[in-house]
Parts: C-alpha cells; structure tokens; sequence
C-alpha cells in the first residue's frame, strides 16, 4: 500500500537535495564570472544584493530547516499531511525562486540587458532624488562601461557616451547661468572610462574617438566650476599619458568653439537676448573672469605639452582655426596679449607661490624648465611671441607688436618691469632650441622676420627682445613721471597724519598735570619740536612700488626726542645749581630725609624707579612714569642727553610749572599749508608735494634730494609747547643721581641732606 507522507517526505527531500547541489555551485560560478568578465566588486555585491538572489537563499534556509525538523513533529501526528503540505509549498516555491534567480543570472551574462537593467534602477533613483541610489547605480553602470566601450556592438557604445551626455546636459540646464558642479560620482566615473577607453585598443573608425566624454563638460553655455576644471585637468593628462593625440586635439577644436561662441567678450552696449537690457558690471565682471580662467587653462595645457616634447600635437593645436581670416582664439597672437599675460600670470605666482603648482600638476617634470610648472608656462609664453612672426598679420604690422599700455600706479610699472626681464631670459632660452623653435616657425627666425619687413615695407621691425627693452625703457619714464605727477592717496596721507598725532598724545599723557596754565606767567622756555622731513611721493601713492613703514613713528620719535631734551633743559636753566650728588643706592633715604609729603612733587629724568618697586615700602606704581611715595607725587621722564639725565627735581606741587601750546605763525601757515589737528596740543600738519610747490624748494633740500627733488614731499608737523615757571623767588632742589659702577667722584652721604622746608 503506498505510504503518502513517507513517500511525498522523501521526494521533496530529493528535490531539496538536488536544488541545493546545483544551485549554490551555479551561484558561486555565476559571481566569479561577473568577478572576471566585468573585473567588478560592485557589479557581484549588486548580484548578491537581488531580491531573487536573497530570497532564494532563505528559502534554502527554510526548507533545510524543514526537512531536519518535520520528521520529529509527524511522528505519531494527525498532522501529518499538513505539514507535509507546508513542506511542498516551501519546496515548490523555492523551485519558483530558484527558476528566478536562473533567469538573473542570464541577464548578468547579457551585457545589453545588465546595461538596461542598471540605467532603469538608475533612473528611478533620480526621479526620486535618492542620491545615494543615484551613486550606487551609476558607480555599477561605469563598472560595466569597461566591457560597453569595447563591444563591437556600435549601439551599446553609443549608448555610453548618450548617458554621460544626457546627465550633462541636465546638469548645466539646471544650472543655466550659475556655476555647473556635477555629482562627484560622476567625476570620478568619467575618468575611469577614460581611462578605460585609453587602454583599448585603437580603431581606425570608432565612436570613441570624438572624446566626447571631456568635451561634453565644457559645450554648454554655463559657467564652469574650479572641480570641473581639475578633473578635466586630471582626464586630459590621462590621455596624454596614453599618447591620445587625436583625442586632444578633438577637445581642442571644441574648447577653441566654445571660447569664441559661448564665451564671447561683452561690454555695456551688448544687449543681453533674455531680457532685452544691457549687461550690468557684475555680469560683465563675470563674463571676464570666466574667460581669463579658461584662457589660463588652455595655456596651461599647451605649457604641458610643451613640457612633455609633444612638438607635433602643439604645432597642430596652434595652427587650428575655423575662420579666414585666420583666427586662434586660444592662443595669444600679439605682443602685447602675450606679455599682458606673462605679467599676470608670474605676478599671481609671486603672491600666491603654490597656486600653479597645486593646480596644474604636470607629469615627469624636467628638461627646459626645470621642473617648474611656472617655467612650464613661461616657455610657452615666450615660443608664442616668436610664433607671432610666423603667422599671417590680417590687420597690420602695429596692432601685432603693438606692446599695450603701461599700467598707472608704481607698484604696477615695478612688477612689469621686473617680469619683463623674466621674459627676456624665457625669449633667449627658446631661440636657443631650435627644435622647439621649430614648432612654430618653419624657417629661421631671421628669415620670418625679414619676410615681414618686405611684406609691409619697413626697412626696420623689432624683435620680442627689442619690443621688451623699449617697453623697460618706457617703465622706467613712466615710473618717473608718476613719481611726480601722480595724486598722493588722501587715505595714505590721512593715515600717517592720525598716526603722529596719536603717537604725540600718547606720549603727553604723564605730562597731563603739567599742562594748562596755573598761574601769573614769568619765565618761559620755548620747547619747539617742530620738524619738516623730506620722503619719497611713493610712500603715500595708493599701489606703491615699496612698502613703507614707519613714517609717522620716525616723524614723532624725532619730535619727542627734542622734545624731552629741550624740557629737560629748561629745569636745568631753570635752577642750574647742584643742591645734592647721591647715590642711587639711598635714593629713597634722601627723599626720608627730605621730610615730604603730598604737598611736595617730584620730577625725574632718566631714573628707572620699576626696580624698585615692590622693593621700596611706600612705593607705588601708579600708571606709566607715575609713582607715589610716601603719598608724595613723583613723574619719571625719558631723557638722553647726559648732562640732564639722573636729575631729580623737588618742588611744592603748587609750584610745578605748566605747558602751554602756541598755534604756528600765519607765515608759516600759509607756506606750508598747515592744518589744525589736535588743538589740545597744538599740533598743525601738511603733506605736500615739492613739484607742485616749488616755494618749498630751498638749498638745504635741494643738496639733499638732488635731481629727485621732485619726486618727494615734504611732511611738516608745526609743534610749538612753551613752559612756564613760577615768578621767582619759590624753593625747589635738584639732586644728581649716581650709580657707582658707572659715575665717579664724591657723593652726599645721608648726614648731608637736610629737610626740604630747610634746604
């Protein structure tokens, strides 16, 4: 009799046993095939990933489970059938699964369908906007790629460069006018199918040899981004890696259209077509920067291929022109363009020293530049001024060499000057290179330029060297004409006006008791420290050609050097006999013995009290050159002419004199045009120019300064303080302080000095 559920047990375990025997075998196969055929990780991990691949592998689980655990639960069970019924239906859709996962497979080894398949998942995770989505299907779909481009199927390889085209074109409509930054993946995969299509072989006729993968990312009209830049940088080093000549050279004559098309210069009076109204500054701005980046890169790369002796290939980018006249958009085709360029380029690189180095990279750096990629550029740069002569001069001989205006400021013409000379050195270095030279000229030099005097009737026309000279020359008249004529910058001036005057205030704050009158004026001394200094125009232009500093700290140091001497001085006069001679060493002794107290004031001229603070009870520091002793007032001042230094002088502080500030004559207000600055302390100011006041020139100056007289201006600072004593007679002391170990002779002992009220 036949026995259902042994029966049915055993054959869905013999099913289970032969699924399990073919299945895991065949998978495994399957994911070292994709391993080998697509040499891809990602592509396996997206198999392994499958909701087939997944659910086949836990019903596998399951029915084993099942099969291990069923027998124990129909033992002895009126449920026998049921579960045999649970275990068929797991089995048959397992065979389901399995009959699925077959299916997968098959598209894994149909490239066409796997194509399809991931640019479909693709595609929904861009409708979605589920970037991660979008990264993960791309990076498969490039994995893919490798195998696509090498298809003699002309279809799938289409259809590669129409997914990259049509991601572009989405990415710049979506930008429009605003900077064009594409997802990094798409960076990334774009250089591994280049680099990919570099490996493969080459074909006479293919539809990869557009390199419409590069020049997709410069066609449209939006602005190109720095990244976008770098990785069209890191592509096209790829290709030249490969020997992709033809491959550059297809991305040069694109480059060359999008410049002169898409890129075209604008001014005021263009009318932009979306609006109807002329372009403003900003969007002018813009449109010139854009083009000076470009321009810059497409420099860079043909300095590279220079660089890299890929004379050939440079010959053919030079030449290339779509219009006739001919017309070389990317590449500088006069004189002045050329220098303009060298300027700014080896200016930017003084400033920024890292910029071209980090930006540019160039491979196997070495030969005629040196391993600079500054160098690089500069040969380059200067092969172009001789390929001047060698090419067709449409509108005349002087819009060719004409060298362009000079800059106007110093800091500009110095600059010029000095990467003039630069390229000087560049200008010889390629004339020596006859095979570089040769890229560009097809005959000598001198032959070139000889077909040009006769061809426009001059018995004489320079060459780059001779056009660089005449323009140092005409630098350093400039410079010399600027120096004179050019407007001093009203802020610069301003600023070292504020300047001296602050650091004058500055320095009076000690002397804030001593000022303003006090009583019935008797004896006055005159502490005039006004100066006048010479100091060259290009100190206070707006873009110098040095950097000056210190100007109103030289000014003011010198004004307060004579000023602290001449107040020094006046005690002196003031009382010029020597009461008491002590040693530093019973300085505060003498002021005990002295007997004052907080109706006594003290000044000192070059003692430095801060030893001994701390050290000396009664001894306080106040502020800068304020102390307190004993509540007696004492003010330290500098002083560094000997004989009044290391004086002390004690008086009443009723009896302290007082600072007043006279205003400058009208005399001298009006010959040196002085300006009332600080009327608290009397301090009248001028700057001017000797070349536009030639009053101002005298004997003195004119020894001085010379034959440049006129390229200086006088900086004048009025500064009249007068100090006032008390009509005599009133008491004050003056005490010599000595220091052993430098001054010599006899001292007061302590025994000798007797109180201030009996002095």
């Amino acid at each position: 009799m036949f026995d259902f559920v042994n029966s049915t047990y055993s054959g869905v375990l013999s099913i289970l046993a032969t699924l399990f025997g073919l299945s895991y075998p065949l998978v495994i196969g399957c994911i070292e095939k994709i391993d080998a055929k697509f040499n891809s990780t990602k592509l396996s991990e997206r198999f392994m990933g499958e909701f087939v691949f997944k659910w086949f592998k836990r019903l596998l689980i399951i029915n084993l489970i099942i099969a291990v655990l069923f027998p124990f639960l129909m033992d002895d069970n009126d449920h026998s059938r049921i579960l045999i019924g649970i275990q068929s239906a797991f089995s048959i859709l397992m065979i389901v699964f399995a009959l699925k996962l077959y299916e997968k497979i098959l598209v894994y080894y149909n490239v066409r369908d796997l194509h399809k398949e991931i640019i479909e998942d693709y595609r929904k995770a861009e409708e979605k906007n589920v970037k991660e989505g979008e990264e993960r299907y791309f990076t498969q779909w490039v994995d893919l790629s490798s195998v696509l481009l090498c298809s003699v199927d002309d279809e799938l390889v289409q259809s590669v460069h129409t997914i990259l085209y049509e991601y572009v074109r989405k990415k710049f409509g979506e930008a429009k006018d605003k900077e064009c930054i594409f997802d990094q993946y798409y960076y990334e995969g774009v250089s591994r199918i280049n680099e990919n299509l570099c490996k493969n072989e080459r074909r006479p006729i293919s539809v990869n040899n557009s390199n419409s993968i590069l020049t997709s990312l410069i066609f449209h009209n939006s602005i190109i981004s720095d990244t976008t830049y770098r990785y069209l940088w890191r592509n096209l080093r790829i290709q030249l890696y490969y020997d992709r000549d033809e491959w550059i050279m297809e991305y040069w004559k694109n480059a060359s259209q999008r410049y002169e098309l898409l890129m075209r210069e604008i001014t005021s009076f263009d009318i932009k077509p979306e609006t109807g109204n002329p372009y403003t500054k900003e969007e002018i701005q813009e449109n010139i920067w854009q083009r000076e980046n470009f321009l810059e890169f497409h420099i860079m790369l043909c300095a590279m291929l220079v660089q890299q002796n890929k004379y050939d290939l440079v010959n053919l980018m030079l030449s290339f022109s779509n219009s006739f006249p001919p017309s070389y958009p990317l590449v500088p085709s006069n004189i002045g363009e050329i220098i303009t360029i060298f300027n700014k380029i080896n200016g930017f690189n003084r400033d920024t020293p890292l910029y071209y180095e980090s930006k540019y990279k160039m491979p196997n750096m070495h030969g005629i530049t040196d391993g600079q990629i500054i160098g690089a550029a500069n040969c380059y740069l200067a092969l172009l001024a001789y390929r001047v002569y060698a090419i067709q001069w449409s509108y005349g001989y002087e819009r060719v060499l004409n060298m362009g205006t000079l800059p106007e400021t110093l800091a500009e013409l110095v600059e010029l000057k000095d990467n003039l000379f630069v390229f000087k050195f560049w200008l010889k270095k390629v004339y020596q290179n006859e095979e570089l030279l040769s890229v560009v000229l097809s005959r000598s030099f001198t032959e070139e330029l000889q077909d040009k005097k006769v061809q426009f009737g001059k018995d004489e026309l320079d060459a780059p060297d001779e056009l660089v000279d005449k323009m140092i020359r005409g630098i350093e008249s400039k410079t010399k004409i600027v120096k004179e004529k050019q407007s001093l910058s009203d802020d610069k001036v301003e600023k070292e006006k504020n300047e001296l005057v602050a650091n004058i205030k500055k320095a009076l704050e000690p002397y804030e008791e001593l000022i303003g009158s006090k009583f019935e004026q008797d004896t006055c001394y005159n502490l005039n420290s006004s100066v006048t200094m010479p100091f060259p125009n290009s100190a206070f232009l707006e873009k110098s050609d040095i950097c000056y500093v210190d100007i109103a700290e030289s000014m003011s140091s010198h004004m307060l050097d004579n000023f602290n001497h001449l107040f020094a001085s006046s005690f002196y006069q003031e009382h010029s006999s020597l009461d008491y001679k002590i040693s530093s060493d019973i300085l505060f002794d003498t002021l005990d013995r002295l007997q004052l107290n907080e109706q006594h004031y003290i000044i000192l001229f070059g003692v430095y009290l801060d030893f001994y603070v701390g050290r000396i009870n009664g001894l306080t520091k106040e502020s800068n050159h304020r102390y307190l002793y004993n509540n007696t007032k004492i003010l330290v001042l500098n002083c560094r002419t000997e004989l009044f230094s290391q004086m002390m002088y004690i008086m009443k502080y009723d009896d302290r004199p007082f600072m007043k500030f006279h205003n400058p004559s009208k005399e001298d207000i009006q010959k040196y045009k002085l300006s009332n600055y600080d009327d608290s302390h009397g301090l009248w100011l001028s700057l001017l120019k000797i070349s536009e006041h030639p009053e101002l020139r005298n004997n003195s100056i004119e020894k001085q300064l010379g034959n440049k007289t006129n390229e200086y201006s006088l900086f004048t600072c009025i500064w009249e303080p007068k100090l006032f004593f008390k009509p005599k007679p009133y008491k004050m002391i003056r005490i010599k302080v000595k220091y052993r170990l430098t001054d010599e002779g006899e001292y007061n002992t302590c025994e000798d000095i007797r109180p201030f009220e009996n002095s």
